[in-house]
Order: structure tokens, then C-alpha cells, then sequence
């Protein structure tokens, strides 16, 4: 649901530029265009009532009272099952390596517990997330306009098409789906959005109480997430 570092309409197309062609900022920041302000703001604070009203209190309730390592496994679950995608993209963005070391450890945490224990984690050895908006990024795709959606949160137009994709083509999703197993499919999702809510407890209602401006602020820290993702991937 709606993105912190979790927290992230019309049909247009995304015109394609080069890597050095890309509009940044001094600080080497991709600049977005912002021509939906008003319906941003108010997708903002419909994601504020969401979060206030079904998010917060199930991520309360499942912190107060899941068992500790049952709280691991779910994190380790939640992120074994993203592995195939994360893989995909390694290989449209031909980053090899990254495919190489997200494959290790699928086995290795398949063999040690079927996802629910982080056996590559022993090994100091970790999951290089990955995404289709990175790879329409690695392909040179422009970020577009920026605008605020319910459940996503902040993004831009690019990474709007990536969540698109990431829902229609995740390998997990298609083989759950075709199996019939829908419904195990999005609690998992669901039980990962509220696991991932779980570990920013307080946070997000100390930064609405205390900015200025909270859509502003939370915009802005998704983005530089956003860019440093971007960066490190490149």
C-alpha cells in the first residue's frame, strides 16, 4: 500500500532519451514535472486515511502480537518470493552478476527453509532488489510527470508503468494464479505491506505532525530513495 520507504493515469506516452540526455538537478537528482499538484495532494491524504484507518491499526496488531521469529520468517517470505522478479529485470537490464547473486540465494533459502529462513543471510550475502521502472530507467525512459495514486503513494509516470507491469507480470503472481491459488497470493502481498508498515511504527505520524508540509516532505524523501535506487543500481 501507500510507501514511506515502503510508503510510492492518464494514458501518455514516456518519450525515450539517452542516459546523459535525462533531466537532473544540481545534486544529480532526475527533476519531475508536478502538473497534477491538487489531485496529488488529495490522493495524499486519501493514503493518509488508509494508513490511518486499515494499515496502521493491522501493522499495530500484528507487531503487538506475532511472535518475534514469526515476524523473521514473514520478512524472509515476503522477500524469497520477490526474488523471481527482481531476476527478471536482472536479465532485461543484463546485469548479470546481480542475477547470479539473487539466484544463489533463492536456492540457498529454498533448500534452508522454503523462504521462511534467511540461510544466504549466514553467508553475509543479500537480495539486490529490483524493479520494471529501473529497467525502463536503464533503458533510457524519461520519469515523466510525477503524481500521487491510492495505495501506491508518490511516484512518477515511469514507475507507474514498472508497478503496472510488476503486478501483471511477476512470475510468482502468473504461476499462483494459474494454479489457482489467488487468494495465498495476495495475502501474502497483503500480510507483506502490513509486515513492512510494522517497522516504521510512529514514524509517519511524528513527520505528519511535525512537517509543515507533509506532502511535500514525504514526496521529497520517496524521491531521493527513488534516486539513490537508481544510482546504486547503475
Amino acid at each position: 500500500m501507500f510507501r514511506l520507504s515502503v510508503l510510492g493515469l492518464t494514458a501518455c506516452e514516456s518519450p525515450l532519451i539517452s542516459e546523459e540526455t535525462a533531466p537532473v538537478d544540481d545534486f544529480g537528482m532526475e527533476e519531475h514535472t508536478d502538473p497534477l499538484d491538487g489531485f496529488s495532494r488529495a490522493m495524499m491524504e486519501l493514503n493518509f486515511f488508509l494508513d490511518d484507518y486499515l494499515l496502521q491499526p493491522a501493522a499495530t496488531a500484528y507487531k503487538a502480537l506475532t511472535p518475534g521469529f514469526v515476524q523473521t520468517g514473514v520478512g524472509n517470505f515476503t522477500q524469497y518470493v520477490k526474488l523471481p522478479f527482481y531476476m527478471v529485470n536482472d536479465i532485461l537490464q543484463w546485469k548479470m552478476d546481480h542475477f547470479a547473486q539473487n539466484f544463489w540465494i533463492m536456492t540457498v533459502n529454498t533448500f534452508t527453509g522454503v523462504g521462511l529462513v534467511n540461510g544466504a543471510g549466514y553467508f553475509d550475502v543479500y537480495a539486490k532488489p529490483n524493479d520494471f521502472g529501473i529497467t525502463l530507467h536503464t533503458w533510457g525512459a524519461d520519469p515523466g510527470f510525477d503524481v500521487t495514486l491510492p495505495f501506491l503513494g508518490p511516484t512518477c509516470f515511469r514507475d507507474f508503468v514498472g508497478s503496472i507491469v510488476g503486478l501483471v507480470a511477476d512470475p510468482v503472481g502468473i504461476i499462483a494464479n494459474y494454479h489457482d491459488y489467488r487468494f495465498a497470493n495476495y495475502s501474502v502481498t497483503g500480510l507483506g505491506y502490513i509486515h513492512g508498515r510494522s517497522g516504521y511504527l510512529g514514524q509517519l505520524e511524528s513527520l505528519r505532525k511535525e512537517s509543515y508540509d507533509p506532502y511535500v516532505t514525504i514526496k521529497s524523501i520517496i524521491e531521493q530513495k527513488r534516486n539513490s535506487e537508481l544510482k546504486e543500481n547503475e
